[in-house]
């Protein structure tokens, strides 16, 4: 038996694997299940049975619009640069009704798509089985829907691939069945679904590929024109003439077992080459921008269209063509904010970077706002836009609704939080503050939050650091430590209210590593969270709709920036210097580096399965995200096409400097190529206090919990070192020797509760555990009176416990009577503990 154009679409494809009998055991349950339900539900609907499923799976028919749109009044989306990008329309373009398509196309269609078409009642049982199959084997759900399941879901349901998503769309089909002719559903499929190449409907497809009416195509024709439907990079006719012919061939196949043409026609069309007229504009349009602005209207009131869904809906799609008292919709010009040409840039370089055939290669994303009005400039993914996951595609724009950890390129927002709130203990948080850079570090959290319960082991990128650091350094250093530390003290729900009030919109869970970028956000959140920071705390509100004007010239809808300044701009300005310094040597992304005013953050995600580079000139803000599109993976040992400097670039372990950040410098580069050179405001007063040094009061070490325990030296050292360091201090430990044993603590100066400006030094003395010695001091000519208080202040000076003795020495020598003229040990011997020091004190001779 000849194969099918499906059969062929899965061969082509890839081999599928042979399920165990598990699976199939599996599969056959799930598969009578559905069966047994839809086919009572065609049958007795009158018992309820449509009712219990759509409480089932929360798809109830009243919900949803079945109308036909009006498929001849189509709504054109403009970018910023004037490039048509395509027309708003559910699908089609140039729409015919059903008896203007020739039998041929009409038979053509049917074999390629749906040869029981006029016989089932809406739903395919066999896919429903493949779609259980693959749901059991946690596989992704495609292909293999009726016609009128295609028209649910292309027009009534998300782009979800899910087995709710097809149950609910079995539901539906069902339901349209009811209340459409198969003619009508088939006219409105013929006329609406995507051909490739932006052609909608059998009328553009023909005219598109062949430059023919539809009466005018041959059997041949008819069949390739079909083949695209299925998957149109699968089987794009100007690029796949191998795989198209294959499947021509197929659905010729087909129409000769349908018995639409006979055996001589099929012989001679498959003889026939596949002749394609040469493509007359090859530029790749941004789908994912059209199903923004698509959804940015129908989903909200303020642009002028209707305060309801259904009423937005109509002015934009037009009447249903079975309404004859339907009036107005559709035929609308909405401009988007988008540049094209920037748009097209970004996706070429994403490509380049990250070619298709090159084997184990992540994808990126560039999302870029303009800082003054909040418009979103580009929104680029580096994945073909569609559904067909398996050659590549993706049903979602990466850069706005590809979620992933930000890494440190998050720790902007930390910081924020710090200068704005400071410290829970009431302890002022500047950029001048000084933290313990040490690495690892154990955090206790309070609550569970890893596998080792409820303590937080942080580490540095590469595992090392010690000593003090400022924040400042911290910042442009991206020194993990000390964030983790600053969430500690702000509170990670601090965190949270000054990101969202810069601009993140996703939920962000409250946890203590949301300032190391463990929440996951997208792109063009971060870029608008960063154009605040680029504003000096100014937030110019993101938007993709600039302008609508019906079909008469009418303006319905003209964007007006919304501005509001949402944080104080000396602290702003403050970040900014800081952030300045992250492209310089000494911060973690020199490759950004543009040669003019710039700023921004990298990030790297645990086990580097993202990596970032958001980074603003005054002018854009853009972000660039690098990882893999459906599952967090580890980005280490691969290679990728270096764009900037034309060669090949092995990667070892991916991080945001080393990898997003030279995307980012090539993005930007073509984007200021024309662009005057602006720098950023002056620093406005006040912005010199947030790099102040704060004040600290000096802990007490006496007083630290374990101070007596000895057992363990050097973990107690590193104890003591660990309570100084935390007060923003630096602790010199000075080893004493010392009677007491050896650890014991002995004095700390300053004293404890002394307040001094952080980042001093505080000197620490324990005893080494070794006998006390010392020089013994150089007495001689001192008085005989003062012997005593000598010897008290040497003994406590040097903690030895002595004795001494007073020896009369006669002498001749009136000058050296009452004088000490030497001691026993000598001047600078040493002096040992438990010693006895003689001294020597001249008097006068002894009178016979």
């Amino acid at each position: 038996m000849e194969p099918t154009i499906h059969d062929l679409e899965r061969r082509d494809q890839r081999g599928r694997r042979i399920p165990s009998l598990a699976v199939i055991g599996a599969i056959g349950i799930v598969a009578a299940t559905w069966l047994g339900l839809f086919s009572f539900l065609g049958t007795n609907s009158a018992f309820g049975t449509i009712e219990d499923l759509e409480d089932r799976y929360f798809c109830v028919p009243t919900d949803f619009d079945f109308g036909f749109p009006d498929l001849s009044r189509l709504s054109e989306v403009y970018t910023s640069d004037g490039v048509l990008l395509g027309k708003l329309n559910l699908r089609n373009s140039q729409p015919v009704t059903r008896d203007e398509m020739p039998d041929l196309v009409v038979h053509a269609l049917l074999s390629a798509e749906d040869g029981d078409f006029f016989e089932h009642g809406g739903v395919d049982w066999t896919a429903i089985a493949r779609a259980a199959r693959i749901q059991v084997q946690g596989g992704n759900i495609t292909g293999g829907s009726t016609i009128t399941q295609q028209v649910v879901k292309n027009n009534m349901l998300t782009t979800e691939v899910t087995l709710d998503r097809k149950i609910c769309e079995a539901v539906l089909a069902v339901e349209l069945e009811r209340r459409y002719t198969k003619d009508q559903i088939l006219e409105f499929y013929a006329n609406s679904v995507f051909y490739g190449e932006n052609a909608y409907g059998v009328k553009a497809a023909a005219q598109e590929y062949f430059g023919k009416e539809l009466d005018e195509l041959t059997v041949a024709e008819a069949a390739a024109m079909m083949t695209p439907i299925r998957n149109p990079t699968l089987y794009d006719l100007r690029e796949e003439e191998d795989s198209v012919l294959r499947a021509r061939n197929a659905v010729i196949g087909q129409m000769e077992a349908n018995e639409y043409i006979t055996s001589a026609e099929a012989t001679a069309a498959r003889r026939e080459p596949l002749r394609v007229m040469p493509d007359t504009d090859a530029e790749e349009l941004a789908p994912e921008v059209l199903i923004a602005a698509r959804e940015e209207i129908l989903n909200s009131s303020e642009f002028n269209l209707g305060d309801t869904y259904a009423e937005r809906f109509q002015r934009v799609f037009g009447c249903p063509a079975e309404d004859t008292e339907c009036e107005g919709g559709g035929g609308l010009k909405i401009t988007v904010t988008v540049d094209y040409a920037l748009q097209v840039e970004a996706e070429r370089i994403l490509r380049a970077w990250f070619p298709a055939d090159w084997e184990d290669v992540p994808t990126g994303s560039i999302a870029m706002i303009d800082n003054a009005t909040g418009a979103i400039k580009v929104m680029a993914g580096g994945l073909e836009f569609g559904e067909d996951i398996e050659s590549g595609q993706r049903p979602y724009d990466l850069a706005t609704k590809g979620q992933r950890q930000a890494g440190s390129s998050f720790k902007p927002f930390a910081l924020l939080a710090g200068l704005e709130y400071g410290g829970q203990d009431n302890q002022p948080i500047t950029l001048g503050s000084y933290w313990d850079a040490t690495s690892p570090q154990e955090i206790e959290c309070g609550y569970p939050c890893s596998p080792q319960g409820d303590i937080w082991t942080v580490r540095n990128a590469g595992g090392g650091g010690k000593g003090l650091r400022t924040l400042e350094v911290a910042t442009y250093t991206s020194t993990n430590t000390v964030y983790a530390q600053v969430s500690q003290a702000v509170g990670p729900e601090q965190i949270v209210e000054v990101a969202q009030r810069a601009g993140v919109e996703s939920n962000l869970n409250p946890v203590l590593s949301i300032a190391l970028g463990t929440q996951e956000v997208s792109p063009i959140e971060m870029a608008a969270g960063y154009s605040t920071i680029a504003n000096f705390g100014e937030r110019a509100e993101k938007h993709i709709i600039e302008r609508i004007e019906d079909n008469e010239g009418n303006v319905l809808y003209n964007h007006t920036p919304n501005r509001e300044q949402v944080f104080d701009e000396a602290m702003m300005a403050a970040i900014v210097k800081t952030l300045e310094k992250v492209v310089s040597g000494s911060g973690t992304a020199p490759r950004a580096d543009i040669d003019r005013p710039q700023a921004g953050k990298t990030g790297t995600a645990q086990n580097f399965r993202d990596v970032w580079f958001v980074g603003f000139i005054p002018q854009y803000t853009t972000a660039v995200w690098v990882g893999y599109p459906d599952a967090q993976v580890e980005m280490v040992n691969f290679v990728v096409w270096d764009d900037l400097n034309q060669r090949e670039f092995p990667i070892t372990r991916a991080y945001g400097g080393r990898l997003a950040a030279p995307i980012w410098k090539q993005f930007m580069l073509g984007v200021t190529e024309n662009l005057p050179v602006e720098d950023f405001p002056d620093d406005p007063p006040g912005t010199s206090a947030y790099f102040a040094v704060p004040n600290t009061e000096v802990p007490d070490v006496a007083a630290m919990e374990g101070i007596d325990d000895l057992r363990d030296l050097e973990a107690r050292q590193k104890d003591i070192e660990s309570l100084i360091l935390h007060a923003g201090i630096s602790p010199t430990i000075e080893l004493i020797n010392s009677i007491e044993p050896e650890g014991t603590f002995l004095e700390q100066t300053p004293a404890a509760g002394t307040t001094i400006r952080q980042g001093r030094e505080v000197i620490i003395q324990l005893s080494s555990g070794l006998p006390p010695e010392a020089p013994m001091p150089n007495w001689v000519g001192l008085g005989d009176a003062e012997i005593e208080g000598l010897v008290t202040a040497f003994a406590e000076l040097t903690n030895l416990r002595i004795t001494w003795v007073r020896v009369e020495a006669p002498t001749s020598d009136p000058l050296l009577w009452g004088k000490i003229v030497a001691t026993t040990p000598a001047p600078e011997d040493l002096v040992l503990d438990e010693s006895v020091i003689s001294i020597i004190v001249g008097v006068p001779p002894i009178t016979p």
